[in-house]
């Protein structure tokens, strides 16, 4: 079954619900295509039989609406004919097209596509000729090879337009003649295919899919059969995938001997997709199939699949070049006699047997190689019983092609201090040594090709201010590669440990002191926007700076470089931002109010950390804040109050950063 069953069954689950009951209904979602099938048992939606609504196609499809969904399609249609003001709610246009030609063959394709694309079972399709005359139906099923549409008031060879049908349009007979309607040797409709033409042909054609709006909460989109796939997962099993099927509940596996009459249940309670069957006799064909159980029943069975029990098949190759060949590395199997490697200097060539490996071997080196040709390889794993071997042949086995080629050498670098750089450089792993060379702004020449098996390097007694670049090149038995490079310049390391903290009048800003530079560099960003110099330090052994230009709820983040003078400034590498710091004066929190005197209380708080003062305010019930302002401590007795009246207070901490937002208030009645 296919999607546009589902949608269509969705749609008469609906409508027969308003009319009689459904058991299972209230259990769970189901399919369209499930409750559509009862509804079309029921008397005025028998395809072929009296529609119950005669006369108004429209009218009809909202009888079978007020079954599938329960309400009615009452929606009101434009004066285009095909598009509609859906007024109730209950339904929504999907997908609109239009096209002003009359040539329905030219736009066949784009017709079919509007459809398979954006439909399901249960959509309502209004389509109109774009100077007046219209139709409407109902989509019963929809899938890659043909659509099913319920409908009335549509007169065909076989019925009248006072019946209700449904009638299909395939789609290979649609694209071939869209404009002529298929019939079967008995006069039996084959393939609706001048629906939309008796339209367009006036002057060009618009289309509308509409859905009842909470489809999805009382029906699956669509049921799909399963789709099966099956592999070698060893010497004795099969590994079979399929895809899912949305609400299924679990699945029923099967299998026989491909000679065999019938299959034989693995399982009916399989819930993944995904099952190996084991313990089969390696020479043996096999059959396959799977089916879901959704929606209250088992729905078809997949594809069948027939696969012989092989030695799995070697499915990925990974080359890589080693110091001396080029090697094959592939996922590794314990149950095999041996792998044998066959190569060719050509895609379609003659393969020649190179190798022969024994057991569980994943791993080849080839030797006799060329630096930069392309080779291809086919890998057979093979099983001896007795006398028997069992393999794949070999013109069914994968191709994998690969050659022997070594990367430029990737280069980092670090600064121990402003007067060194240490280089790191990286090739494939394979290599014997690198071959590097230095040079500088003051000498341009060519510097000797130094050969050495480290893997970094670093030079020292550098000039501050200068660059330096390193060439550096990787080598093996075979060959070498291209030379890869570097500029640094000599200059201070990057300024770790940056770390922000608010304080009471600001933020400060720590990080690592650095004992070879002259000075520090702060860079600042407000909000998430670009760095931007805050301040300059000319003190090596700073190790802080106190930011004050700062303001309530804005967040900043902090970048230290390091400099040195040297006849000109130059600035270190960039580390690591802190972290962003928002500010905030945090609301205080733990007010509470307690009787003091006969006319006065004791008012007290929780302390906020970046608070300098606080701000309480009081007032009588109904009445205005007083302000009591510039309070040092986190308390405070208000006195003078009345006898008899309720009062309320709440406090905010203030600070150089500004004033923060006031506490929950809390109330207390001052006794007579």
């Amino acid at each position: 079954m296919k999607k546009a069953i589902s949608f269509f069954l969705a749609f008469v689950m609906l409508i027969s619900a308003v009319s009689f009951s459904f058991t299972g209904f209230a259990a769970g979602k189901k399919y369209v295509a499930d409750e559509l099938s009862v509804i079309q048992t029921k008397s005025g939606f028998v395809p072929g039989k009296t529609a119950a609504v005669v006369g108004n196609c429209y009218g009809f499809i909202s009888a079978v609406c007020e079954k599938l969904y329960g309400v009615k399609y009452q929606e009101e249609l434009t004066s285009d004919g095909y598009t509609c003001k859906h007024r109730t709610g209950y339904f929504y246009t999907v997908k609109t097209y239009i096209t002003q030609s009359s040539d329905t063959a030219a736009c066949a394709k784009d017709i079919m596509n509007f459809f398979v694309n954006n439909a399901y079972p249960g959509d309502i399709v209004h389509y109109a000729s774009l100077n007046g005359s219209s139709h409407t139906f109902m989509i019963q099923s929809i899938d890659e090879e043909k659509m099913e549409i319920f409908h009335s008031n549509y007169q065909t060879k076989t019925l009248s337009s006072s019946s209700c049908h449904v009638d299909p349009i395939i789609w290979s007979s649609f694209l071939k003649n869209p404009t002529k309607t298929e019939y079967n040797a008995d006069g039996s409709l084959l393939s609706h295919n001048s629906i939309f033409y008796n339209k367009q042909k006036r002057g060009g054609i618009g289309i509308t899919i509409n859905r009842y709006s909470k489809y999805e909460d009382k029906f699956y989109p669509n049921y799909s059969t399963p789709k099966l796939t099956a592999s070698r997962a060893n010497c004795t099993s099969i590994k079979l995938k399929w895809t899912p099927v949305k609400g299924a509940e679990k699945y029923q596996v099967q299998y026989k001997l491909k000679s065999a009459a019938d299959f034989t249940t693995l399982t009916s309670a399989h819930t993944s997709t995904s099952y190996t069957v084991k313990n089969l006799t390696t020479g043996k064909s096999y059959s396959f199939r799977v089916r879901a159980f959704a929606g209250g029943k088992w729905h078809d069975y997949s594809n069948v699949e027939t696969k012989k029990v092989l030695p799995p098949l070697v499915t990925s190759v990974i080359f890589a070049p080693a110091s001396d060949g080029l090697k094959l590395s592939w996922t590794k199997k314990t149950d095999l006699t041996g792998v044998r490697i066959y190569r060719c200097d050509t895609s379609n060539g003659t393969y020649s047997k190179i190798a022969e490996l024994s057991g569980s071997t994943n791993t080849f080196l080839d030797k006799n190689i060329k630096y930069g040709v392309t080779y291809y390889y086919k890998i057979q794993r093979f099983l001896k019983v007795g006398d028997t071997e069992y393999k794949t042949k070999l013109s069914s086995l994968k191709t994998f092609s690969g050659a022997y080629v070594l990367k430029t050498p990737a280069i980092s670098y670090e600064r121990p201090n402003a007067t060194a750089i240490t280089f790191h450089y990286y090739g494939d792993g394979c290599q014997d040594s690198f071959d590097y060379s230095i040079v500088s702004d003051s000498n341009k020449k060519s510097a000797a090709t130094v050969s050495t098996k480290n893997s970094s390097l670093t030079i020292e007694n550098l000039n501050v201010g200068e660059s330096y670049t390193l060439s550096v090149r990787e080598r093996t038995k075979i060959a070498v590669s291209e030379y890869g490079s570097l500029t640094v310049t000599a200059a201070p390391r990057a300024v770790t440990d940056v770390a922000s903290v608010q304080k009471k009048t600001g933020i400060k800003v720590s990080f690592t002191p650095q004992n070879d530079v002259d000075g520090y560099i702060v860079y600042r960003s407000v909000n998430g926007g670009n760095y931007e110099k805050a301040a300059q330090l000319f003190d090596k052994s700073k190790t802080y700076y106190f930011d004050k230009e700062v303001s309530n709820k804005s967040s900043y983040q902090y970048i230290v470089k390091s400099f040195i003078e040297n006849g000109e400034e130059v600035i270190g590498d960039e580390g690591i931002p802190s972290a962003p710091v928002k500010v905030t004066l945090n609301k205080p929190t733990g007010l509470t109010v307690t009787k003091k005197g006969k006319t006065s209380v004791r008012v007290s708080w929780n302390s906020v950390s970046v608070a300098s003062r606080y701000d309480l305010q009081y007032k009588v019930k109904g009445g205005k804040w007083k302000t009591v302002t510039g309070i040092k401590k986190a308390k405070r007795v208000v006195k003078g109050l009345t006898k008899g009246r309720k009062y309320y207070f709440r406090v905010r901490s203030t600070s150089k950063l500004g004033i923060g937002n006031f506490s929950k208030k809390r109330s207390i009645k001052v006794q007579k």
